[in-house]
């Protein structure tokens, strides 16, 4: 089933935008390609923050969009234990001054950024579940049938 939900894009639009502009900038992006992450998780993350024409058009499966903030949530786990302590070091390199203070202010809000984006991947969940459990009635709905889910919750806010 299609999800074609207005207030589903409009979160997935929002995540989009503060990916792109505050967690995978140009100054923090090429510490991003350090984390342990498969090609599949990236590719799901990707489709979760590029605007991508053909969801707008076709919308969302709730697969894809369970498989996505999986895929979000290992991201920001893993940014979480490998890039967060050591950003400031990692971007430490670079040309002109103005380069130079964008990127320590970068480095300096990395942790609240991912907490934006950590933030706006649980509000996509709770708006899913809800919209999947509507749809699927007395039905099993489908955020059930993905036990990796359970997990969603405490990858997002890093607790073990």
């Amino acid at each position: 089933m299609q999800v074609k939900d207005p207030d589903i894009s409009r979160i997935v639009e929002k995540i989009g935008d503060h990916f792109q502009n505050n967690v995978s900038n140009r100054f923090v992006r090429k510490a991003l390609v350090t984390l342990d992450l498969q090609q599949s998780e990236w590719d799901r993350l990707e489709g979760l923050t590029a605007k991508s024409d053909y969801y707008k058009q076709n919308g969302f499966t709730f697969d894809d969009l369970y498989e996505m903030m999986l895929a979000a949530a290992h991201f920001i786990q893993q940014a979480r234990q490998r890039l967060l302590p050591n950003i400031r070091g990692m971007l430490a390199h670079g040309s002109t001054e103005k380069d130079r203070i964008l990127r320590d202010m970068a480095a300096q809000n990395f942790g609240a950024n991912l907490t934006i984006f950590s933030d706006l991947v649980n509000e996509l969940y709770q708006k899913t579940v809800a919209l999947d459990r509507s749809f699927h009635g007395k039905n099993r709905p489908e955020f059930e049938r993905i036990p990796e889910l359970k997990d969603l919750g405490r990858m997002l806010v890093n607790e073990s």
